[in-house]
């Protein structure tokens, strides 16, 4: 038996404002773990290096941890599993009915009850870490137990003997302050740069378009025109395109009669990122970077990185399947993490398609986690991304999806470009940790000021819309 680990972090953390939140982090590992299956009664899978959940309770798995040193009320609990599967529509996490079962022996027939549902994923897009709250489930010390639920489709996870064994991570003591983010009063300084970005743009030119990605969007469609009037009229310095950027497929001809007059009246000042619409079909990547030109970096790659005032942007290929990847070791992660390191700034910025987490239909996406640990460890203190058609706003986090005032990554989802929006029933079906603001409903752009030291933001609604959101943060 493999015996659980545990790591203890103790000390202050301090929010933007310098606030002290205390506290202590714990994390252990998996003690036991395996999976039962209705379609096998009697097969015990403890032993396997893949642990399996079936839709409809037809298959399940059950994790137990070992919780010590849990001083002080349990303010929160995130499980975190590594997922197997290559696209899921997500799993639940659940109370189990009773300690009493063993990994060596527990077959479905006499296998534990399942209780009360304690959190759930989301979609999750690929193979990786994903994480789902189960604070409900954890009392203080003593054994832990969950159950893996999949109510629509299958789903499998690393087991203790792939060495990718499951994790329980505990927060405990006085929980974080709730962020406070204020604006600045009166207008931002006009000598700091402003730059402006939004993700899933331009519509496909074509009278006789395909169908929308969601065919129950509501409201408007196509407001490009619109979102590009707001950085037009605030004369923003940058623009930066978050991918998607023409529909639906990205060519030359669509990009110059649709983007092209509507964003493109600021391509002087643009640095874009591709989306999936413009990898959509073999060979219309070129249309992408022949529009761009030397703007969209090395066609082979798609990433480049480069310095507005004192801050450090760096733009990301999120098309991995295109390249060698996105995991270590990959080619782009090995540059971002020399560009990391050649680039010691105070603050700085990434952004690319894909987002690392979001309460959209598209969820979880564990492909990008070495990224974001690169940019944690780095210190970078904003990620940008679009793909989900809503707005979003995370507290700033570590990669775990734990909240980390100090030295958390903020992350903004802006796939609010013009395109569509989703019909309010599907845009934030599950709320991911750290989620503070959303809106699925407004297109518009987001604005940052780039202070020395700190910045601003600010979400411009196009005309006709009422939502926004703003707010200041202090750089690492």
């Amino acid at each position: 038996m493999t015996v659980g680990a545990l790591l203890i972090l103790t000390g202050a953390l301090f929010a933007d404002h310098r606030r002290p939140v205390t506290g202590r982090q714990l994390m252990f590992v998996a003690v036991a773990d395996t999976s039962v299956s209705a379609r096998r009664p009697a097969w015990t899978g403890g032993a396997a290096t893949t642990l399996t959940a079936r839709r409809a309770g037809s298959g399940r798995v059950y994790l137990r941890f070992h919780v010590t040193g849990a001083r002080g009320p349990i303010t929160a609990a995130t499980l975190g599993v590594f997922v197997t599967s290559k696209l899921t529509k997500g799993f639940q996490a659940a109370a189990v009915d009773g300690p009493g079962w063993d990994e060596r022996t527990t077959s479905f027939a006499d296998a534990p009850g399942v209780g009360a549902i304690a959190g759930a994923s989301g979609t999750v897009t690929g193979k990786g870490w994903s994480f789902v709250p189960v604070t409900d489930l954890v009392k203080g010390d003593g054994p832990v137990g969950v159950a893996l639920l999949a109510p629509d489709d299958s789903v499998t996870f690393a087991s203790r003997e792939s060495g990718l064994a499951a994790r329980l991570i505990v927060r405990t003591g006085r929980p974080p302050a709730e962020e406070r983010v204020p604006a600045r009063p009166g207008r931002w300084p006009v000598s700091d740069p402003v730059v402006g970005a939004a993700g899933d743009i331009a519509c496909d030119p074509a009278p006789a378009r395909p169908p929308a990605e969601d065919r129950r969007s509501a409201g408007r469609e196509c407001q490009q025109l619109a979102t590009s009037e707001l950085l037009l009229h605030d004369r923003v310095v940058a623009v930066l395109p978050l991918g998607d950027n023409q529909y639906e497929d990205g060519t030359l001809a669509k990009y110059k009669a649709s983007y092209g007059r509507s964003w493109g009246r600021l391509k002087r000042i643009t640095h874009p990122v591709p989306g999936n619409h413009e990898y959509v079909k073999a060979g219309n990547t070129p249309g992408y970077f022949r529009y761009f030109g030397v703007a969209a970096g090395d066609p082979a790659t798609g990433f480049y990185s480069y310095d507005i005032g004192s801050w450090h942007l760096i733009a990301l290929n999120s098309q991995c399947g295109a390249l060698d990847g996105c995991r270590r070791g990959s080619k782009e992660e090995r540059w971002l993490r020399h560009d990391l390191a050649t680039h010691p700034t105070r603050c700085s910025l990434a952004y690319w398609h894909e987002p690392r987490f979001s309460s959209g239909p598209h969820g979880q996406e564990p492909v990008y986690d070495d990224f974001w640990r690169a940019l944690y460890t780095a210190g970078v203190d904003i990620v940008l991304n679009g793909h989900d058609h809503v707005y979003e706003r995370f507290a700033p986090q570590d990669p775990d999806a734990q909240p980390d005032p100090a030295r958390g990554v903020r992350e903004f989802v802006i796939g609010t470009g013009g395109k569509d929006h989703y019909s309010p029933s599907r845009a934030f079906r599950v709320v991911q940790p750290n989620s503070v603001v959303r809106d699925s409903q407004t297109f518009g752009v987001l604005e940052l000021t780039l202070h020395q030291g700190e910045y601003d933001w600010r979400f411009v609604p196009s005309a006709g819309g009422s939502f926004t959101d703003r707010g200041s943060g202090v750089c690492h």
